[in-house]
């Protein structure tokens, strides 16, 4: 059993076996060790499945590694290599940062359908990190903003490491 994250598991075991009631048995034989396994139980709108436990949501991908591979820090992102939000099978899984994610989505080519409506790109946000990194001028930020179509604070989460920071110059 994970011995920090899941503390307030009561009884690890019962919830182990409510999880695998989620995922088809077929997916245990051993001809299916490298199929995706597909979670049965409720999902998130983008497609990852998730159990509760209590009054907390879980994401089930995160919850199959600790059960199946071991504890997941909370710095630690449980990343797909199958890029399947919906799978589980501890085969697709490894662990990492945020940062680690954000490359996988970006040399896979996820990037482009999962935001198409977004203004920023990695081209201007390396343009906006070297602006800030190199530039000292009143009003910097506005001006990125305005000129990139975005709000203020979509600067000040750039600049601060908030968002976008696996994006280096």
């Amino acid at each position: 059993m994970p011995n920090n994250i899941i503390k307030t598991f009561k009884s690890w075991p019962q919830f182990e076996k409510i999880f695998k009631s989620y995922i088809p048995k077929e997916c245990f034989l051993s001809e299916n060790k490298d199929k995706c396994w597909k979670w049965q139980g409720p999902k998130q709108s983008r497609g990852y499945g998730e159990i509760g436990w209590g009054n907390k949501k879980y994401l089930a991908h995160r919850i199959s590694y600790m059960i199946f591979k071991g504890e997941v820090s909370r710095d630690q992102v449980v990343r797909h290599t199958c890029d399947n939000p919906s799978c589980v099978n501890p085969n697709h899984l490894l662990i990492g940062t945020q940062r680690d994610n954000m490359i996988d989505m970006v040399n896979r080519n996820r990037h482009r359908n999962q935001h198409e409506n977004q203004k920023l790109n990695i081209e201007a946000v390396k343009v906006i990190k070297w602006m800030l990194k190199y530039r000292s001028e009143p009003g910097l930020a506005s001006k990125l903003a305005r000129l990139y179509k975005v709000h203020k604070t979509t600067i000040s989460s750039i600049n601060v490491g908030r968002t976008w920071s696996w994006v280096e110059v």
